[in-house]
């Protein structure tokens, strides 16, 4: 790290230390909300946290409605029967459906146009769409009345992927309106998905009758918060989640995020900020945002004063992936693309609009400008082929410096350029 304590400092973090905590995280294993796993890496994370001697540690507790997987199917019938292997998709209802297949592509918006300009009617039917983000959809599908879905992931090698169904806003509190969504679904791979769509062009109608056996139940998590301490007023909040998937170790999504949340913390211990830094490690990010929700909730007097949230999710792999900036915060993006440029470090695509996907949503519309930076486009994304070979602690280091850069710039008194703040 170069001068933290000049008003505009640029952080280079240690890639050697990121990959500890690699492996690290690697030796934990599977995360995923509810196991041994979660709370392991919780206490690992407490004693991470009190170890670089960060103030006000913390685990704060929420409630959430936990997800419980169990058995699933998918059969078509037409002119051939077809059992494919597949998973169930999360806090989707339990129980068979079985209807008309209809395929959606991936059903963005033209997609549904199309089908409505033909007239055809999703009611009763049970419809199959290729996208990253199944959990978008659950709003239109419900309210098109399907009796199913089925999800096609694209991960490679004959291994099936782990979704939500539905994601943000998650409630916070019983009755947990709108978990589970009122159709059942399922997540088959791509070769399968290859299968159906053949299936449908023989000309006969396709039948698809799916079923799954996951339930929901009431828990408790919590997120573990530790803070480095400011001189003056205001934070600016870098967040992780730590939950993972429901297989395999995850350590592109989110090890990644965590080693770079630790070791920016390392890197600024000692950085005397004006403004002071608030590191948060959420959990049951996952299946629904959750953590990092409760934490808005929870903290909605404290985050008037903050400047910016940075999230650290999914920051990159040993795969070639693209540099993204997501916010829809102009001034944040500035600064963010300021931090990189000069760290050598520029995006290829800026996404100045809103997310739904990641920690950073419920902080934005919390009111604080939010971004996040990374490389995306894992192969292995939400799979239990996410295994620490495949990831590159130097990857992480490049990008994860472009965020502690700006972190580093928002604590020591940058402010957003003009019509980026947010009224206080």
């Amino acid at each position: 790290m170069t001068n933290p304590t000049v008003t505009n400092p640029t952080v280079t973090l240690d890639a050697t230390e990121i990959g500890r905590t690699l492996d690290d995280l690697a030796a934990i294993g599977n995360r995923f909300a509810g196991t041994g796993g979660e709370a392991a890496c919780r206490d690992y994370l407490l004693g991470r946290f009190r170890e670089l001697g960060l103030t006000d540690v913390a685990s704060e507790e929420f409630p959430y409605l936990a997800f419980e997987p169990g058995a699933s199917s998918c059969v078509a019938t037409g002119p051939d029967r077809r059992e494919l292997e597949c998973h169930p998709l999360q806090y989707t209802a339990a129980g068979p459906a079985s209807g008309r297949a209809i395929y959606l592509g991936q059903a963005g918006d033209a997609d549904f146009a199309a089908l409505d300009r033909n007239g055809i009617d999703l009611a009763g039917t049970v419809v199959i769409a290729h996208t990253v983000f199944p959990f978008d959809l659950s709003a239109t599908l419900t309210e098109r009345g399907i009796a199913g879905f089925v999800h096609v992931c694209e991960t490679p090698g004959g291994i099936i992927g782990n979704f939500a169904g539905t994601l943000y806003p998650p409630p916070l509190e019983p009755p947990w309106t709108g978990r589970p969504t009122a159709y059942p679904g399922v997540t088959i791979g791509h070769e399968a998905g290859r299968e159906l769509i053949s299936t449908l062009t023989h000309g006969s109608p396709v039948e698809l009758t799916i079923a799954h056996h996951g339930g929901c139940r009431e828990a408790t998590a919590a997120n573990v918060v530790g803070v480095i301490p400011g001189s003056g007023d205001g934070e600016v909040v870098l967040c992780a989640h730590y939950d993972s998937q429901a297989e395999g170790p995850c350590i592109y999504d989110n090890g990644s995020g965590l080693s770079s949340l630790l070791e920016t913390a390392r890197a600024l211990r000692d950085s005397r900020p004006r403004r002071r830094i608030v590191l948060v490690a959420t959990a049951a990010e996952e299946i629904g945002v959750w953590g990092a929700t409760a934490y808005t909730h929870a903290h909605a007097d404290e985050l008037r004063g903050a400047v910016a949230m940075i999230n650290l999710d999914g920051i990159a792999s040993a795969y070639p992936a693209e540099r993204e900036i997501y916010s829809i915060d102009a001034g944040l993006v500035a600064l963010a693309v300021q931090a990189g440029a000069d760290l050598g470090w520029r995006p290829d695509h800026v996404h100045h609009r809103r997310s739904t996907f990641g920690d950073h949503a419920p902080f934005g519309d919390a009111g604080v400008p939010s971004c996040l930076i990374w490389r995306p486009d894992y192969p292995y994304y939400h799979s239990r082929g996410d295994v620490r070979e495949l990831v590159d602690e130097a990857a992480i280091a490049e990008t994860a410096s472009v965020s502690a850069t700006l972190a580093a710039r928002l604590a020591q008194g940058a402010e957003l350029p003009t019509g980026g703040a947010r009224s206080r």
